[in-house]
């Protein structure tokens, strides 16, 4: 397995035509120029040799004009002058991917049994890679047309229904809205999980250094405390202090990770034949939320290939995304695995809260729990960066305009507050965030947005092969992640009320 080089890349060619795809090349100065020199677009609109938003000149090609049989792997092969190597994108990927979630992989594996949990895990995992693709095909796809190298989730989500069936090419700001949403919920809920996350850890730091003594505070009151400084933190709203802070998480991310292969591998482990080898339904739809949790990488995929030197290198079996989901499903497999077999029915939320209380496991909690709290304020401005454009709009007082944005990130913190407080366990919260807005981003409206492109473009062909191979590709898609949704948030419900 290898990544794609400079020397593996090829541009598509179009058998029906025999012309070649137009490739998009930026030069230094700002200058757009397709292969074919039909179109040209000029001005300092590029930032760091991006095109952040243009229309395509009059008398330019799209991807649509040409007679292919298959659109999705006849995309443009966008270029910049300006971007990352292959290379940086599949670490920042992997980076990106591995966090603090991959510690509750072995409670999956607790939750669906020891080989469901497996099976599940390539399963979700292999599902996950799929959709992402998806984007990443319709995202490049949908720029051929429009002339914009760049798109995020959202804006992709506008530009299929406006280059779909007639009757969805009105509903472009509905489908934003959706995905945004979808995308919005799903960050609070993250928020969320790092409060439960910080407070099972310092309890457990306290009980170190109080002799093993039980903490005289609950969880959620724990979290009450740790609000306070987290809100403080969320009014920093310079990204390139918060980006460096979170840098150095990923340093401490992998030394906890060190530390619990170490334990793993030196533990005694139990008998496969003691374990349960599947639970039950509610068990599976459970685990697939926290799976899909721990996957969640579809709100960094349009972004990292915005920022790649050569957009082709996401796509393909050696490209970033196939090489970075296969590796990470393959860490998943052995964390999960080797922590359910370590562990048995003991197993806890994350794996940290197994590990010894001595004190370079106590270290490496501090370490993690600092590592979060930092983490927590990148992820809330994110948030605040989505919606304070829309809401800034509707005000005219200055005052609220200056104070707006701190009084929006002190909402978002209160309201990621309220949901830890009522789930307070990470076995419970780290799935319904995943079943919910996890499953709708992985699987349900990746599966949708690629009907929107490339069902349409397969009608006006008339090829009704490869027409119905992608209605019934996405139609599996479509129906597994409401399965999953529906039975795993019923399932959530039932924990909850039942208090297990």
């Amino acid at each position: 397995m290898h990544l794609k080089t400079d020397s593996d890349r090829t541009r598509a060619n179009y058998s029906s035509t025999a012309e070649t795809l137009p490739m998009i090349e930026i030069s230094e100065d700002g200058t757009a120029t397709t292969s074919n020199g039909i179109a040209t677009i000029t001005g300092n609109d590029y930032a760091n040799g991006t095109v952040k938003s243009r229309k395509k000149s009059a008398g330019s090609i799209s991807a649509t004009e040409e007679n292919t049989a298959r659109p999705d792997d006849k995309v443009a092969a966008i270029q910049r002058t300006k971007g990352t190597s292959a290379t940086s994108g599949l670490l920042n990927f992997i980076c990106g991917m591995i966090g603090p979630g991959c510690f509750s992989v072995a409670a999956s594996f607790k939750l669906a049994g020891l080989w469901a949990g497996m099976g599940l895990l390539f399963l979700m995992g292999g599902l996950s890679l799929i959709s992402m693709h998806k984007i990443v095909r319709c995202s490049q796809y949908l720029a051929t047309i429009i002339g914009d190298q760049t798109l995020d989730y959202g804006d992709m989500a506008n530009e299929a229904c406006k280059h779909s069936f007639s009757k969805f090419r009105r509903h472009g700001k509905i489908a934003k809205w959706i995905v945004n949403g979808s995308l919005l919920t799903f960050q609070l809920g993250v928020l969320s999980v790092c409060f439960v996350f910080v407070s099972d850890h310092i309890i457990e730091i306290v009980q170190y250094f109080n002799n093993d003594k039980p903490v005289p505070l609950s969880s959620q009151e724990i979290m009450l405390i740790y609000f306070f400084p987290q809100l403080l933190l969320s009014f920093i709203g310079n990204i390139k202090l918060i980006t460096y802070l979170s840098l150095a998480g990923n340093f401490i991310i992998f030394t906890a990770i060190a530390l619990i292969i170490k334990e793993l591998l030196t533990h005694t482990h139990y008998n496969s034949s003691d374990l349960p080898w599947i639970t039950d339904l509610n068990g599976i739809s459970l685990s697939a939320g926290a799976l899909i949790y721990s996957f969640e990488g579809q709100a960094m995929v349009l972004p990292l290939e915005n920022s790649l030197r050569h957009g082709e290198d996401m796509r393909g079996f050696t490209g970033v995304l196939s090489t970075a989901m296969n590796l990470v499903i393959l860490f998943y497999a052995f964390l999960g695995f080797f922590g359910y077999l370590t562990f048995g029915s003991e197993t806890l939320g994350s794996l940290t809260l197994n590990l010894p209380n001595n004190l370079i496991s106590v270290i490496v909690k501090i370490l993690l729990t600092t590592k979060v709290f930092v983490g927590s304020a990148l992820q809330l401005y994110v948030i605040v960066e989505m919606l304070w454009p829309i809401i800034s709009q509707r005000l005219e007082r200055k005052w609220l305009l200056k104070l707006g944005p701190y009084l929006l990130r002190a909402a978002l913190t209160l309201f990621s507050l309220c949901l830890a407080i009522s789930v307070p366990n990470l076995v419970n919260i780290i799935p319904l965030v995943g079943i919910t807005s996890g499953m709708l981003l992985s699987l349900i409206l990746p599966s949708c947005l690629d009907s929107l492109v490339f069902l349409y473009y397969l009608h006006k062909k008339g090829d009704k092969f490869w027409f119905y191979a992608k209605l019934i590709e996405n139609t599996i898609l479509f129906v597994l992640g409401w399965f999953f949704l529906v039975t795993g948030l019923q399932s959530t419900i039932q924990q909850l009320v039942h208090g297990s």
